[in-house]
């Protein structure tokens, strides 16, 4: 039986870190026991439940808002998760896939270290009780999404099992 708990925790861990992926390289000097790896921009996710049309449209009330006050319309959306290099719009997540870390309906934006003071602390002053989760990225996508995030309004699950190779 223990052995069996001891497979399933390794698999589940190895399944955890293959989604989401992060592209950074994480330097070996972090990789020390101790040592922590640098973050090197931020996602902000607003979530919503699915099916709820209140819930979604006021993360799409709120998406929106963010889009006006930061310049964003008409804007490239965000390609791929990470190396963007600049403030921009992920594609909404209503439905996600097996392979998400999300539970439910989500939009993102990816945010470079330089934005970081101007855009989290608007998002966490305005979202109008909506739950707002960001979280570093730092080329230890699970730590990034389980250790190091923040979160404005209530914590919702994170599927682990979206972190594997």
């Amino acid at each position: 039986m223990a052995t069996f708990a001891i497979f399933s925790v390794l698999v589940a861990f190895l399944v955890a870190v293959r989604a989401h992926p992060t592209y950074y390289e994480v330097d070996e000097r972090y990789l020390q026991p101790g040592a922590l790896p640098p973050f090197n921009s931020y996602h902000i996710h607003v979530m919503f439940v699915n099916g709820n049309n209140e819930s979604i449209k006021a993360a799409m009330e709120f998406h929106d808002e963010f889009v006006e006050k930061f310049n964003l319309t008409g804007t490239k959306p965000c390609t791929g998760n990470l190396h963007q290099g600049r403030l921009c719009m992920f594609e909404v997540e209503v439905q996600p896939s097996s392979d998400s870390p999300f539970i439910s309906g989500q939009w993102a934006a990816f945010v470079p270290l330089e934005d970081f003071q101007r855009c989290v602390p608007w998002t966490m002053q305005n979202r109008k009780g909506l739950d707002i989760f960001v979280h570093p990225n730092s080329g230890k996508g699970l730590d990034d999404h389980t250790l190091w995030p923040l979160w404005g309004g209530m914590p919702w699950p994170i599927n682990v099992a979206a972190f594997s190779t």
